[in-house]
């Protein structure tokens, strides 16, 4: 008898480099930070650099408007590994974006690199590390 194991994610922190290209800017923007991920629906998206700012989702409760609410719900999908899974997220994905790359690890298991190409062309490219998932 064969036995299948999943790995469950209860939480990830990361370190972001976040690179957004504009078509009407002649240099990408390039922000860092550090992000903390806790199953089922908590985010911390902490921007260090440029500037600081903060973005925080706990379930229900935001300190941002509904259209950053969403997008962090895509990417805490995506950094999870289960955003394949939710078709409400792939309508949201398709609705906002052009295309959703998702690079995993090599486990499958995190999301290495997250690229968000607008239907504009813009885009908006996230790399993460030091990856601590538990």
């Amino acid at each position: 008898m064969l036995a299948l194991l999943l790995t469950v994610i209860m939480s990830i922190e990361a370190d972001f480099v976040q690179t957004k290209s504009v078509a009407m800017m002649s240099e990408p923007q390039v922000s860092a930070g550090h992000m903390t991920y806790r199953s089922p629906d908590y985010m911390r998206w902490a921007y260090t650099s440029p500037q600081t700012m903060v973005w925080e989702m706990d379930g229900d409760k935001s300190n941002v408007n509904p259209q950053v609410q969403r997008l962090l719900k895509m990417i805490m999908s995506a950094i999870a590994g289960n955003n394949a899974n939710d078709p409400k997220l792939q309508r949201e994905s398709k609705r906002m974006f052009k295309s959703v790359n998702i690079v995993m690890d090599e486990s499958g298991g995190v999301a290495q690199r997250v690229e968000l190409i607008e239907k504009n062309g813009d885009t908006t490219i996230i790399e993460f590390s030091n990856v601590v998932a538990k």
